[in-house]
């Protein structure tokens, strides 16, 4: 990912094969599925905790946490129009890829097995954590998301001169 991220990486696309940026795309869409994949497991985890805490203020049962897990992994916010979203070919991520950024333990810990252990403070840092995450991981996403275009603007302009 940073590798793709870096200005070098799409600096000369108008001198590169038809082919290549394609491979290129592939390469990035590949990436932005896993990104996208671990972005929403940060987000899952957020709502889950946040309502492990809600529960807890209002002195609902674990019974009632786990009743509530549909709705709560639904969530409430608005989904983006079908022409403002981006449908990846690969709806699932690629095992190959591994993630080392550093926080990745977040989505990937015992937390939520051991959701009525923690203490209300160990919850409150652990989504404050989760949530810097999850920017960090939108940050990339973005910026993924700006790599393509370019790459896809290119092939489209080519494809319209007959040069794809």
């Amino acid at each position: 990912m940073d590798r793709v991220l870096q200005p070098e990486y799409s600096e000369h696309i108008a001198d590169l094969s038809a082919d290549r940026l394609r491979e290129m795309r592939n390469e990035c869409l590949e990436i932005e599925t896993e990104v996208s994949y671990v972005r929403r497991l940060a987000q899952a985890r957020i709502d889950i905790l946040q309502a492990e805490l809600d529960r807890r203020a209002a002195g609902g049962s674990v019974g009632d946490l786990i009743a509530a897990l549909p709705q709560i992994l639904a969530g409430d916010e608005a989904r983006p129009a079908p022409v403002d979203s981006r449908l990846t070919p690969t709806l699932a991520p690629s095992m190959d890829i591994p993630w080392t950024r550093g926080m990745e333990r977040l989505v990937s810990d015992s937390t939520l097995a051991n959701l009525p252990l923690l203490g209300e403070e160990e919850l409150q840092s652990t989504i404050e954590q989760l949530r810097e995450f999850e920017s960090e991981v939108s940050a990339a996403r973005k910026g993924l998301h700006n790599v393509i275009d370019c790459i896809e603007l290119d092939l489209a302009g080519r494809h319209k001169v007959g040069q794809a």
